[in-house]
């Protein structure tokens, strides 16, 4: 591992979703642009646009010959990238037109061929959080000046939350609803945040105790997956671009369902 490099790497990822929040923050209350995008309840506005653009062309100017993949534009670079980022601009769209503060930027960064994650930042503009992680060097919260580590839940915590979403796909609804008690079993209540990467963050924070959602897509987890892992928590990340994900610490055992 090249620590002047991964260094690099997560300031840059930094960098990019403060860049992509600044242009959230700014599009609060303003006149926006609603598109439908697959599924009922799933839309996209002119600020997800506007910010990924912003979130790539930060990471371009510093990282030319880096791929980049995101959530409302074509991929851009190709295989012999050593590197690859992954960028969600706006997670938590329907809270963004809503007014509800449960969203923000999300940028990470894989090295393309080992297929490690190496640094990610998760920024809620409204919250005013900062998340981020770097691998092996653990997991960092930024909330109003203050800086802390990251660790996870608390083992002897007598509220024991659990985190999860929903997708906007209602057999899929229909799904995760069902598999619900399966969960819930080691949980006191649950919480949905209609953030997945503000939900991940969560789990490391320990604001709540794990995170489990089955149908995301790479963006949606890639840099919430490391900070929970950065911060102590078991994550179990989908084989492919769609899937679920699953974060837990050691000491609330997840089993899961047979699909």
């Amino acid at each position: 591992m090249d620590a002047s490099i991964d260094d690099e790497l997560l300031t840059i990822a930094r960098g990019a979703a403060q860049a992509g929040a600044l242009i959230l923050d700014d599009s609060v209350g303003a006149h926006i642009s609603v598109t439908a995008k697959s599924e009922l309840g799933d839309v996209v506005t002119d600020v997800d646009r506007r910010a990924e653009q912003t979130i790539r062309s930060y990471i371009s100017a510093r990282r030319p010959d880096d791929a980049i993949t995101g959530e409302e534009l074509d991929a851009t670079g190709g295989d012999a990238s050593r590197y690859r980022w992954s960028i969600d601009p706006l997670d938590g769209t329907s809270n963004f037109v809503t007014g509800i503060p449960y969203f923000g930027s999300s940028v990470a960064v894989q090295e393309a061929k080992s297929g490690h994650w190496i640094a990610g930042a998760v920024n809620a503009p409204v919250l005013r959080q900062e998340y981020y992680a770097q691998r092996g060097m653990g997991a960092w919260r930024v909330s109003r000046g203050s800086t802390a580590e990251l660790t996870g839940p608390d083992p002897d915590a007598r509220t024991v939350l659990f985190g999860t979403g929903f997708s906007y796909s209602s057999e899929m609804r229909a799904t995760q609803f069902a598999q619900l008690p399966h969960y819930m079993q080691n949980f006191t209540d649950v919480r949905s945040v209609g953030s997945a990467a503000l939900g991940l963050c969560m789990a490391a924070d320990g604001s709540t105790s794990a995170f489990v959602e089955t149908d995301l897509y790479e963006f949606d987890w890639a840099a919430g997956a490391l900070i929970a892992e950065e911060a102590g928590l078991t994550v179990i990340r989908p084989d492919t671009h769609r899937g679920g994900i699953w974060a837990y610490p050691s000491h609330i055992p997840l089993t899961i369902p047979a699909t």
